[in-house]
């Protein structure tokens, strides 16, 4: 059975159709709120070890990191909006550590497939260590190695649409990654064949 892990999972947007498709799951995030979430282990990512994944010996087809956004967001009231409007220099120092630590588990795990998604105010923050995103649909912005395809934003729910007011996980609400990205990412990761599709390693 193929094995996906969902960092700073939310709600798991991100790994929904892989998880109905029959792969084993796991998400991860630090929210007490979020424990309800099917398959859902909420623990500080910093204190995340590879045996907390899988034994070491199994390999992991994808690994998915959604870090918060909170603080590469350019939304009015947000501390990036907040600094800028007061003139202040403004670094997201949390925000870029928690990236870090993503891409520290990812190497690590070392998956066939792997993806980071953030907001588009994040690119002038992640770009120096991650280069240029892979993938830009509307307000999604993924870096990684993943088989590209096509989606259009205009077939994708709004940030406005996903919005819960007055829900305490109102931010997780916003964030979460919708089902038809999700699928279009599980079917260009199933279509793909490399040339161990096509090989039996001898006993």
């Amino acid at each position: 059975m193929k094995k996906m892990l969902d960092l700073c999972a939310g709600f798991g947007g991100q790994s929904e159709a892989f998880h109905r498709a029959g792969w084993e799951v796991l998400r991860i995030d630090n929210n007490p709120l979020l424990s309800e979430v099917e398959n859902m282990v909420i623990m500080d990512l910093f204190d995340v070890a590879y045996d907390d994944v899988w034994a070491a010996n199994e390999q992991i087809e994808y690994v998915h990191a959604g870090p918060t956004c909170l603080q590469f967001s350019t939304a009015m009231w947000g501390p990036r909006g907040i600094a800028e409007r007061a003139g202040e220099d403004y670094y997201p120092d949390d925000g870029v550590k928690l990236v870090k630590k993503c891409m520290s588990i990812i190497e690590q795990v070392n998956p066939r497939y792997w993806s980071l998604e953030n907001v588009r105010g994040s690119i002038k923050y992640l770009k120096p260590f991650l280069g240029e995103p892979r993938l830009i649909i509307g307000p999604y912005v993924y870096w990684g190695n993943f088989p590209l395809f096509a989606c259009r934003a205009e077939d994708l729910p709004s940030k406005a649409d996903l919005d819960k007011r007055w829900s305490p996980l109102r931010m997780n609400h916003r964030a979460q990654c919708p089902f038809e990205l999700s699928f279009q990412f599980w079917k260009a990761m199933e279509s793909q064949k490399s040339v161990l599709d096509f090989c039996r390693i001898p006993e």
